[in-house]
């Protein structure tokens, strides 16, 4: 099983990766930071399930650089990559924001994910909001998610 984990900050990316090794001991793991790596990544292989931050760059961050445009939905946007090119691949979305600003209004988790389910049937899964390293809640959602998702497949 290959596992793509999609996300921008460092902590963060540490604290799902040992999670997701606890989970899934046999996986091979691979990592993108930003949504045109993340794009890359699932062009070059196939995809068994993919974790997503909603908040990422556009272009990977090198020293000194911004990574381009701040995208709050970038995890959006790889998402439609999915959608458009048929890809299969089942996504769970980590997120260590609440709500989301669009358009405007605040969007919070739950609106997001009844959005992200009718939009992206065939690859949205779930939402979990990510509270930090020493939280247990969000590793107990994400092993649930995890389960469920290899009974599928």
């Amino acid at each position: 099983m290959f596992v793509l984990i999609a996300d921008d900050e460092s902590p963060k990316l540490d604290s799902i990766t040992i999670a997701m090794r606890d989970f899934l001991p046999s996986a091979e793991f691979g990592f993108a930071r930003s949504v045109r790596a993340a794009l890359a990544a699932v062009q070059r292989r196939h995809v068994d399930l993919l974790i997503l931050d909603m908040s990422l760059p556009t272009f990977d961050v090198a020293p000194g650089e911004q990574g381009g445009r701040p995208q709050g939905f970038g995890g959006v946007e790889v998402l439609r990559y999915l959608d458009f090119y048929s890809l299969q691949c089942p996504v769970v979305v980590v997120t260590q924001y609440e709500a989301f600003l669009d358009k405007g209004k605040h969007v919070d988790l739950s609106a997001l994910a009844q959005r992200l389910a009718v939009e992206h049937p065939k690859s949205f899964r779930e939402i979990i909001y990510y509270g930090g390293g020493s939280d247990e809640l969000w590793k107990r959602k994400l092993e649930a998610a995890i389960a469920r998702i290899v009974r599928q497949v």
